[in-house]
C-alpha cells in the first residue's frame, strides 16, 4: 500500500493552518492580506533578495531542483534508483538512463 501509515496526522496539520489563514483572511475581507502584499512590494522595489525571492517564487513558481551527476575516468552509462519501504527493504530498481549506441 502506498501512502502515509494509517493514522498519520502530518497533512491534518497544513489543512488546520490553511483554514485558519482563510478564516482569517475573510474576516476582514482580505485588507490585511492586501497590506502584507504591498508591504512584500515594497521590500522587492527596494531590492530586498528576499522579497523579489519571494515574489518570484509565487508568480513563476519555485525552480526545479537540478541535479548534475560526473563520473571521474568512467562513462556514465546508467543510473540505478532505488524505492525503500520504511523497514528498509527494497522494494525495486529501476535503470533510467540507458547507453543508446
Amino acid at each position: 500500500m502506498a501512502g502515509a501509515p494509517i493514522g498519520n496526522r502530518n497533512a491534518q496539520k497544513g489543512r488546520m493552518w490553511n483554514d485558519a489563514l482563510r478564516k482569517a483572511i475573510a474576516q476582514d475581507n482580505g485588507e490585511r492580506l492586501r497590506a502584507s502584499i504591498e508591504q512584500l512590494l515594497n521590500f522587492a522595489s527596494n531590492g530586498e533578495p528576499w522579497a523579489i525571492k519571494e515574489l518570484a517564487d509565487r508568480l513563476d513558481g519555485r525552480p526545479k531542483q537540478v541535479n548534475y551527476l560526473e563520473a571521474e575516468n568512467a562513462e556514465l552509462t546508467a543510473i540505478k534508483v532505488t524505492f525503500v519501504r520504511p523497514d528498509d527493504a527494497e522494494s525495486s530498481h529501476l535503470s533510467i538512463l540507458n547507453k543508446s549506441s
